[in-house]
């Protein structure tokens, strides 16, 4: 009965207690944000809801770039590695949980003993015996002050922190690829282009050594003619090793050998064109979506958690520890009633003087929360940043992008001017060289340009947060919040 006494109290202690617990309960911080981008006004955008930003490269209506984007999810190791630490701090976790519980654990021995006849106490004479002993021990620590509990809930954080840290890395794996994707095929249009320019240059060679041997040209525009060409031939070896480069990096971001895409990707393809108007939300959205934000506020509780769990260090930690166990010199009588024996009790342990380590320990860890609260400031802070800069970069390059359009047409009609006038008599063989440089530069760059609408546009998507989605009960909670 005195045993069932200590037990009931022990019981009743969890119940008195076991809500409460020790340490700051973590508030999430609350970040005034703008009612909309500044770069909003922008022709290029509108505040709705972004749809479909979870697949955000399927917009850019490139069939191989979907498909690249979706063998990578399947196959990258970085995005594997990310998986793995899901799994590492899940298991931790489940550590952190099993504290909650009691420890069972099993016992079992056999000796064979000899008492001598000369040991104290004496025997008339030697005797041996067996000793068989079966049973359980137990121990748990009674978690009053809430220091296990508070554990768990920095575990539960961890957790979530690996799993935005994956959704991280899936976000820039998909901008990665997409980015190298637009490269490779900026490469390959700039070397279409290079090598018509160097076939309109051949035959300006052609020309103009045929109007020397006739007399009609000097010598020197022949040889100005092979500069010009040569100068444009050497353009090519870096593009074509560009070219190789690119597909050499998108086939390791699928988790194959660099040269696995040689082939596949061979053939020129043109450069993925983003949609006219973007629908970028609000700052909100970013905070809601983002997972290196999500992951700093997660990291921010993990570390308040903490600082329960090292207060916990100044209390006395109280225990419920018993055995119950058969002996017997008997296998037969091992499990019989009367080879029963148990004990079961409380006890406590309480550091009273440790030289300041505890109290340090918990000044430290409240200087941990305030370094993961002024991380997760700054890690809301660059994202709005981010977005501000990509929308306002790619509304301007849309703009240097039209304006190159009018220069490569300009260009076109002078280079063909140019040569004719030449043909004619009526200009000299200078102008045409100047009107070939300027149409392959204006060409050249007009691709770069375009490529640079494509790369900000990425930009932008993986500053909002594209490339995946929070979970459905988090973004039905943001509605109601904002209705």
């Amino acid at each position: 009965m005195k045993c069932l006494a200590g037990i009931m109290i022990a019981v009743l202690i969890v119940t008195l207690y076991g809500c409460a617990s020790i340490g700051p309960d973590y508030e999430r911080p609350v970040i005034e944000t703008d009612p909309q981008w500044a770069a909003s006004s922008d022709v290029a955008f509108n505040t709705a809801q972004p749809e479909g930003i979870a697949t955000w490269w399927s917009t850019l209506n490139d069939p191989m770039l979907n498909d690249l984007v979706e063998r990578a999810f399947a196959a990258n190791l970085d995005l594997a590695t990310a998986v793995q630490r899901v799994r590492q701090s899940a298991a931790v976790r489940g550590i952190s949980a099993g504290e909650r519980f009691p420890d069972l654990d099993g016992t079992g021995s056999y000796s064979r003993e000899r008492q001598g006849q000369n040991g104290f106490p004496a025997f008339p004479e030697p005797s041996e015996f067996d000793s068989f002993a079966l049973g359980l021990e137990f121990g748990w620590e009674l978690d009053v002050w809430g220091r296990v509990r508070r554990l768990v809930e920095a575990a539960d954080a961890d957790l979530a922190v690996t799993l935005e840290d994956l959704h991280d890395v899936r976000l820039i794996l998909a901008a990665e690829v997409a980015s190298e994707y637009v490269g490779l095929r900026t490469a390959q249009q700039r070397l279409g282009v290079a090598r018509r320019n160097v076939e309109i240059q051949r035959q300006s060679l052609t020309l103009t050594t045929t109007r020397f041997e006739n007399g009609a040209a000097p010598q020197l525009d022949v040889a100005q003619a092979q500069t010009n060409l040569a100068n444009t031939e050497a353009e090519l070896p870096s593009i074509e090793a560009d070219v190789r480069d690119r597909t050499l990096r998108l086939a390791v971001l699928l988790g194959a050998t660099p040269t696995a895409l040689l082939d596949e990707l061979s053939e020129i393809g043109e450069i993925p064109i983003p949609p006219e108007t973007i629908s970028v939300g609000i700052p909100a959205d970013v905070l809601r979506r983002r997972p290196d934000v999500r992951g700093a506020e997660r990291q921010l509780a993990a570390e308040v958690a903490r600082i329960g769990v090292e207060l916990g260090d100044l209390y006395p930690r109280l225990s419920l520890s018993g055995t119950l166990q058969f002996n017997s010199t008997n296998s037969a009588s091992l499990m019989d009633a009367d080879s029963l024996g148990f004990g079961i009790g409380p006890a406590f342990a309480w550091n009273i003087f440790d030289g300041g380590r505890v109290r340090n320990g918990v000044q430290a860890q409240e200087a941990a929360a305030d370094i993961a609260a002024t991380e997760y400031q700054s890690a809301v802070l660059n994202a709005l940043e981010s977005v501000e800069s990509a929308m306002y970069r790619h509304a301007r390059q849309i703009e240097r992008t039209t304006a190159l359009e009018r220069a490569s047409i300009s260009a076109g009609q002078s280079a063909d001017l140019s040569r004719q006038l030449y043909l004619e008599g009526r200009s000299d063989f200078q102008n045409v060289l100047d009107s070939e440089r300027e149409l392959f530069a204006a060409q050249d760059n007009l691709i770069l340009s375009q490529s640079e609408v494509t790369t900000t546009y990425i930009t932008m998507l993986r500053s909002l947060g594209g490339g995946w989605s929070p979970p459905e009960h988090e973004r039905k909670s943001s509605d109601d919040t904002e209705e």
